[in-house]
């Protein structure tokens, strides 16, 4: 990952200095500084992995200090990747106008050419500052309503609370947590699920600041799958601290469970949990889906699968599975990207996807992957879903 990201700051960096810097009509001087600029936001991951020297992509620095390399390589990249769509879009423009007057495009096309460059450098500052904004905030509520076939008529409604990526960092204290839970239980929920990507550094290090997920308050208690996140910094160690704070990891496992209410009414639930493929690196067993499924007799008990990744869900619409809750794609994170990360996730981005059979949630992210750090028209969530059958007996 550290070469791929060397030849990618590199390559933004060339661009940038070939098609917007050696152009300027400045001292050289000025062009000097404002490469050494342009190097210095490429390679941000570089720098503060010098700094911290642990961490290359979440280094355990100061918020302000992070938050400020992730909103300048986002700008970087983005002026890179708008200047190359401008720039295909000028080509024929100049060629054009070279073969009309029978001579290359002079001192107006070069004035117009950098003002517009100028421009597209203000838009795409003000849009990286406005989404990395966005993505630090705290997450919204959003409510889903989903009709499940074989769920008895009169069972009564189930409410899962699912969170997701929540990728504890240097940028997140207990305070942004504790903001999550509180919202969390004021939904009054049975059952809350974490589908993956609690964390991106040691245990010791950001543990304490996911404390508040012991005051969780759900009547059928918190289950959670690991992440492909969670692979990387000592999942046993993350495990076992999560577990410790009453998080319950169902890797690998197919759970009944049920609680009473007021006046003899059950709430039943049954749930698979799947880890992420990355996780036989830890050592973790990957059971099939068709093993965990095989015993899966009476369908009157809503089957929800947590998976991680939503890529997996045209395989579960094959086995006794009424929902499927997933994360991982961060809800594409912005326009352009969005349409990249279904392609690389069987076609799902973000939101409610029926396939065959069964309906798979993907969730946008309760937060954020530091790194990549921009949300434009994606904000986080904590997603109340309401199971309920598909219809009430008259």
């Amino acid at each position: 990952m550290i070469l791929y990201a060397t030849i990618f700051a590199l390559a933004v960096s060339l661009y940038i200095a070939v098609r917007a810097i050696a152009p300027l009509r400045v001292h050289a001087a000025v062009k000097v500084l404002l490469l050494l600029l342009t190097l210095i936001a490429a390679f941000k991951f570089h720098i503060l992995y010098m700094i911290e020297g642990e961490n290359f992509f979440t280094p355990a620095l100061p918020p302000a200090v992070v938050w400020s390399g992730c909103w300048l390589f986002c700008a970087v990249t983005g002026y890179a990747l708008f200047l190359l769509a401008a720039d295909i879009i000028r080509l024929p423009l100049y060629l054009g106008l070279w073969l009309i007057r029978k001579r290359r495009p002079g001192e107006t096309w070069r004035s117009l050419s950098q003002a517009f460059n100028l421009s597209l450098l203000l838009l795409i500052m003000g849009l990286t500052a406005h989404g990395t904004y966005s993505g630090t905030v705290a997450p919204q509520v959003t409510q889903v309503h989903i009709k499940l076939p074989h769920m008895p008529a009169s069972a009564a409604p189930l409410r899962l609370v699912q969170l997701s990526d929540l990728h504890a960092d240097s940028t997140k204290n207990a305070d942004f947590y504790r903001d999550i839970v509180e919202r969390t239980n004021a939904l009054k929920p049975d059952i809350v699920l974490i589908t993956g990507d609690l964390a991106d550094g040691p245990a010791t290090v950001f543990g304490k600041a996911l404390e508040p997920l012991a005051d969780l308050d759900s009547p059928l208690g918190i289950y959670a799958v690991t992440g492909n996140h969670d692979c990387f910094h000592g999942t046993k160690e993350w495990l076992a601290y999560l577990r410790g704070l009453g998080v319950t990891f169902i890797d690998g496992e197919v759970i009944s469970l049920s609680t009473e209410l007021e006046g003899g009414i059950r709430k039943e639930l049954r749930l698979i949990g799947v880890p992420d493929p990355i996780m036989s690196h830890s050592g973790m067993s990957l059971p099939s889906l068709s093993e965990l499924t095989s015993d899966i007799k009476e369908r009157s008990v809503p089957t929800v699968l947590l998976a991680h990744r939503p890529n997996t869900a045209a395989e579960a619409a094959q086995y006794p599975i009424d929902l499927q809750l997933s994360g991982h794609t961060h809800g594409g994170q912005f326009p352009g990207l969005q349409q990249m990360v279904a392609r690389m996730n069987g076609g799902y981005v973000y939101g409610l996807y029926r396939v065959g059979d069964m309906q798979l949630y993907v969730s946008p992210g309760t937060s954020l992957w530091t790194p990549v750090c921009l949300r434009i028209g994606v904000p986080p969530e904590i997603t109340l879903i309401t199971l309920q059958p598909t219809a009430k007996e008259q």
